[in-house]
Parts: structure tokens; sequence; C-alpha cells
């Protein structure tokens, strides 16, 4: 039976004095520089404090707890206390609040444990740990201050108990990523200590404001949350907040014996099964189906190989394997030198335990097994076209593993940088051939005979530099994989020589999916695009047009420029700017574009809405904000430097940065400016001081008059 709203509501009133003491004078708090994480609500004796932002909806914050005669306090931050968010009254006052709450009294004495920025407090020798806790009111701490030391959380805790305070912070998130072979629900020393006090620290990020706004809000408990989401009619705002606290709480659940997550499932399983295709998405308006889908999840992360069962919406995306595990042990050859993700031509089938063989030497050496390339999440999207993870990988760390996906994917080994096995030969059972070509170890003729054939849904195409994971259907007519890969290689031999960057120890890599978590493409190991796109990655018709419009790649060439930004040289607003030099360039030589055809790139570039652009900008006054606001309107201003001088200078001045030793890197954003401007300048012995002040971009006097004795330089085609 569900517990009732109402039980929850009389269960957090009574805390509301608590809330006020803490949040007294405190209008809002601040951590410049941090990405705050989220916190959970894991039990009826912990109560929301202060609360951020999670997409539309508030979430928790800070949350507090009383423990026996002690209490508690956790948060998302600890930079919420770092020495600059003090300055600002809000936190000062907050801590300040805090310090006395979490005493009992007007004078605290407070010690710290790895958070040294607080205010007059003690530090505590792990050392004489009993005896320095002794004659403290408070302790201070970061989230894994104790991580490994069992002995001290348990004394901390005993210490809260028996009437003291405990404060502690950090984002969750900042720990998986330090921590990626662990539990956040059973390693992490905060999640571990504050159990039983109900709070629990949880991945994932949120935004400011971040103040007592709606932290009285009882949709924050999971009980009230379940209940408000088994009537109908529940508004869509309270059903973003319900949805938002039984995400967080199942992350941290125990699985089995639950009754949150038994209610959740009884209640999800009253209105069918639901299962995320592109016909049929699961939306936000099917709250209960996203939490299931949520818990699936859970289960399978916990789930023996032996156990896993295919998940219905792997027939759909990434699709069925097609044909039947190989009759024999594949062995594959792998060189160990190449540092991330190698393609096997083997497929995992959903649900199906494939066996990974391995040398004992390698054993130890930290290599993984990754099944499925799609490793974009969609859980925070307002609807899944597919499941939200599709993807999994699992360390090697013994000679022979077992893995099982319920989704299956393509199996790739993952080797460490710096791994010094040489060749590895990996053997493999269960799994089902897939096409594979390499470039220069595979003719075309022999891939039309025998490999693109292969049953498996999903295709890897390798080249030197450029890997491409595509649905199979796109290649079953590809006849040129050679001329394919070359092409593509070409590609990255140009990036290279634009941004005169050092050649990686490693191919990039693009990969199609369903569904992605951000933009139309976006850029990373691997670059991620949707389904519309993957014939054009095999299609040398599109790739390699001539005198045509080229809109199809320029994404392509987009994505590849951000993998290739560098932060010194890429201002403030131009983020979706220097990439696109690649994108005018890939344009350029690839397609043969020139500066008087750039409107077949993109029609934002053709020379006439430069022109008028760039008239409009002058006519506003030339605001640097606006400049900063309009990607295209600054990349006009790249592209007249390209059109006055050629690529050279940019290729010496790219150079030029990479030689710039760490300390000496221009910091300040008008540094960057001056930087840039001076470099350019004195690369093609010309004055830009006067180009960067007509465009309204700012820079120094200092560098102004450091190359005002060149020639100044304008456009001829400058507006009047």
């Amino acid at each position: 039976m569900l517990i009732p709203l109402l039980f929850t509501i009389l269960s957090q009133s009574p805390f509301q004095a608590d809330r006020d003491a803490l949040t007294t004078g405190v209008d809002s708090i601040v951590a410049p520089g941090a990405l705050a994480g989220p916190m959970a609500v894991r039990g009826p004796g912990a109560f929301v404090v202060l609360t951020g932002k999670s997409g539309k909806a508030r979430a928790p914050l800070f949350i507090a707890a009383h423990m026996s005669d002690g209490r508690v306090l956790a948060g998302g931050h600890e930079g919420f206390f770092g020495a600059t968010a003090l300055q600002n009254a809000g936190d000062s006052r907050f801590l300040s609040n805090a310090e006395k709450w979490l005493a009992g009294n007007d004078h605290p004495k407070v010690g710290e444990w790895d958070m040294d920025t607080i205010p007059g407090a003690e530090h505590v020798n792990a050392s004489d740990r009993d005896a320095e806790l002794g004659h403290l009111d408070v302790l201070c701490m970061t989230q894994s201050a104790l991580d490994g030391d069992l002995d001290s959380q348990s004394k901390v805790m005993d210490f809260v108990r028996s009437g003291h305070g405990l404060l502690i912070a950090g984002p969750a998130w900042g720990w998986l990523s330090l921590n990626p072979s662990k539990s956040l629900g059973s390693d992490h020393s905060g999640n571990r200590m504050l159990s039983a006090a109900g709070i629990g620290f949880v991945d994932g990020s949120l935004d400011g404001p971040f103040t007592p706004e709606d932290a009285g809000d009882p949709l924050f408990s999971p009980d009230a949350a379940i209940a408000a989401l088994s009537k109908p009619g529940l508004p869509a705002a309270e059903s973003e907040v319900a949805s938002g606290t039984l995400e967080r709480a199942i992350s941290l659940l125990p699985l089995g014996d639950n009754p949150v997550i038994d209610q959740i499932n009884q209640l999800a399983s009253q209105s069918g099964p639901s299962v995320p295709t592109a016909k049929s998405p699961i939306t936000e308006s099917m709250p209960l189906a996203r939490l299931q889908a949520a818990i699936e999840w859970r289960e399978f992360q916990q789930t023996p190989p032996a156990d896993v069962k295919e998940n219905p919406a792997a027939e759909d995306f990434p699709g069925p394997a097609g044909g039947n595990p190989t009759p024999a042990p594949v062995t594959v050859t792998i060189d160990a030198a190449v540092p991330e993700w190698h393609g096997l031509g083997l497929y995992a089938p959903a649900g199906k335990v494939v066996t990974l063989s391995i040398p004992a030497a390698a054993a130890q050496a930290g290599l993984a097994v990754r099944v499925g390339p799609q490793t974009d999440t969609l859980w925070g999207a307002a609807k899944w076209d597919r499941f939200p993870e599709i993807s999994m990988e699992r360390p090697l760390k013994t000679p022979t593993t077992e893995i099982a996906s319920p989704f299956g994917g393509t199996i790739y080994v993952v080797i460490p940088q710096n791994c010094k096995l040489g060749t590895l030969l990996v053997t493999v059972s269960g799994a089902v051939y897939a096409p594979r070509f390499v470039l220069g170890k595979m003719t075309d003729s022999q891939w039309k005979r025998s490999e693109r054939a292969k049953p498996g849904p999903w295709t890897e195409l390798e080249g030197k530099y450029v890997i491409l994971s595509v649905p199979s259907r796109v290649i079953r007519d590809l006849d040129n994989p050679t001329e394919l890969m070359k092409h593509w290689d070409q590609i990255m031999l140009a990036i290279y020589h634009l941004y005169h960057a050092p050649m990686r120890n490693r191919p990039e890599r693009y990969c199609v999916d369903r569904q992605i978590s951000a933009g139309y493409m976006h850029s990373g190991y691997p670059i991620m695009t949707f389904e519309d796109v993957a014939k054009t990655f095999v299609d040398m018709d599109q790739l390699d047009i001539v005198g045509g419009k080229i809109g199809s790649v320029w994404g392509f060439y987009h994505e590849m420029g951000h993998n290739f930004q560098q932060e010194a040289w890429t201002f403030e607003g131009t983020g979706e700017v220097t990439n696109n030099l690649f994108s005018l360039y890939g344009a350029e030589t690839q397609n043969q574009v020139t500066p008087d055809t750039y409107g077949l790139a993109h029609p934002a570039m053709a020379p006439t809405e430069i022109q008028t652009r760039l008239k409009k900008y002058l006519a506003n006054g030339a605001k640097f904000s606006d400049w900063q606001d309009d990607p295209f309107l600054a990349l006009s201003m790249y592209a007249q430097l390209r059109e006055g001088f050629g690529w050279a200078p940019f290729t010496k001045v790219f150079g030029e940065y990479f030689e710039i030793p760490a300390a000496k890197q221009p910091r300040t954003e008008v540094q960057k400016h001056d930087h840039w401007m001076v470099r350019f300048s004195q690369a093609i012995h010309k004055n830009l001081g006067p180009f960067f002040q007509a465009w309204g971009v700012p820079t120094s006097q200092e560098a102004r008059d450091s190359i005002a004795k060149l020639p100044a330089w304008m456009p001829s085609d400058w507006p009047k």
C-alpha cells in the first residue's frame, strides 16, 4: 500500500524550525567556478535546506538531519565554503548558521578534515583523531575525506551521535570521475556515513540560483513523490519534481526487497510495458515508465552475466544481432601501443554471454572490454527514442572474463595510455561476426566477397586516422571502402595541418546513434551523430562533392574542429567559431569551395551574407557582446583574414601556441585577444590593431603599441 502524502507532509513539518535556523539571513549562496551536484532525501529523518535547478525543476542542494543527539548537514559542493565564496554575505551567513545549528550553541568549537577554508577551524590530524575530536563541537570535511578509512568513518559518526555536528560537502559527479571503478553507494564515504540519516550524494549537476526556495516541498520525499505520481492529473511541474526525487533515490536505494522500488514497479506495470522507440518514444508525461527504466538499468549493473536478459528495447535499437554466434572461438590481434578502443569485427548479441580471454600478463594492465559505441546517455532528455543508456564497459582483470549486455553491441577492447603489452592476442567466444574494414589490411575484393555481408547490425570502417561506426544497412552495397577511408584520412591530415597539432597516438572516431545527448552532432571520442547522416559517412558522391552545396558534411568538419580547439586561442563567445575554421578549410581543401563560394559550405557564409551582417553590426555600434553572440558574425572576421592572407599564417600561429610554456599561456580574455592579434600581425607583417578595433574586439594599448610600426591593414571591401 502506498504511504499517504499527508504522512510525509506531517513528518517534515517538525523540521521547519531547523530549516529557519539554518537559512535565516540567507537569500542565496554562490560557489564561483564550481559545478554543484544534487543531493537525495533517502529517509524520513532528512530535510532539504537549500535548492538549485535541475532542468526546469528545483532539486536539493543541502540536506540536514538529526542523528541521535547530534546533527549533520551535507551539500553538493565544498566550494560554497571556499575563500572567494565566503566573501558573499549569503555564504558566510549560511556557514555561521550551520556551525551554530550543528553544535547546538552559539559559540561552537569547529575543526576541519580536508576542508581548510573554514575560518577559524582547527585542523584535525588523523594520527591523533580521537583526542582532537574530543574537544570539538563541529567537524567539517569533504565528501571523500575518509574514503577507505572505515574506522574513522565509524568514529566520526559516533562523534555525531554523541551530541556533535558534521558538515560534509562535495559533488558526487566529481567523485565518480576520480573513482570510475567504484560504487557511489558503497564506496563513497559520505554515502556510507549518512545512509542512516536518510541523506545521499548522487550523480548529476545543479544550476543556480541556490536559495531556500521550495526547500520545504514535500515532493522531495520519496514516499510523497510516489503517492503523488500514483494519482492521475498531477501537474507537469509537480511531476518533474517528484520524478527527480525518485530518480535520485533509485540511484542509491538497495535493490531487492525495497518498498520504494517495489511500488514504482507496481505502478508502472499497471499501465503496461513501455518500450522506447523512434515511433513510440517515452516522454516526460510518462514518469513511471522513465523510473522503471532507471530501475532496470540499476538491476542490470548488479546482475551476473549468466542472468542478464535481453531488454525489449534492444530489438528496435541498436537492433538484432542478425546471426548466430561463431561456431568456434575467434582470436584477434591488437596493437596495444595504440590506446583507446580496438574493434574486433565481432558483435555481442543482446542478453547473451560473451567470453574474452587475454594473456595472464595482460590481466593487470588496465584493459577493459566495451560493448556498444553509443556512449551518450539520455536520462535527462525530454523524450527517449531509444533506451537512455545502451553501452557498457567492464575491466579485464582476469585472464578470462564473461560479459553480457541487455542491448548488445559492437565489442571493443579498450587499451589504456602508455600500455607496454605490445602485440596482444584476444580470444572471444559467443559473439556474432560483424563487418569490419581496416585500411591497408583488406582489399576491396575481400570486403565485397565476404566481409560486408557479415550479419552484425553495426560496422567498423577503420582508416589510419579515422574510424567510423555505422549501421550495417548503409554498407551492404559499399564497393570502395579503400577510397572512402583514404578520403577520411585525408580529412584528418587536413585538420592536423591547419591547426599545426601534434599527431595523436590513436585515430579519431565518429559514431551514429538513434538519439544523442546534445545538439545535432557533438564532439568527443567518439564524435556523435544522428542516424539521418549514416549514409553520408560512406557516400563518396556527397563527401567529395565539388561545385555543389556541401552542407551535409559541414557538421563533420565542425565537430572535428571542436576536438582540436585550444582554449588559449578561443575567445569567450567563439566556442562555435574557431572550430568552424576547419569547416571552411575542409570545404576548401576537400570540396574546392573558395571564399567567393563559401555559401556552398554554409549559406550564412556567402559573401553577400557576410557583408549584410557586418554592415548591420557596424550600424549598431560594433558592440563586442553582439560579436560574441553571433557565431557567423565572428567567423566572418576570421574569414576576412583568410581571404586577405590565406591559411598559412593561421597554421603558423596555431603552431606557435603549442610552443608557449604553460605558465606563459594567455589567461584573461584580453590577453587572449592580444596574443592572437600580435602573433597574427607578426605572421603577416601587418598591423591588425585597427582591424581589431574596427571589429570591436577589445585589446590592450600595450599590445597595439607593440605592432604599431607595421603597416596597418584593413580588408579592401570594408564597408564605407
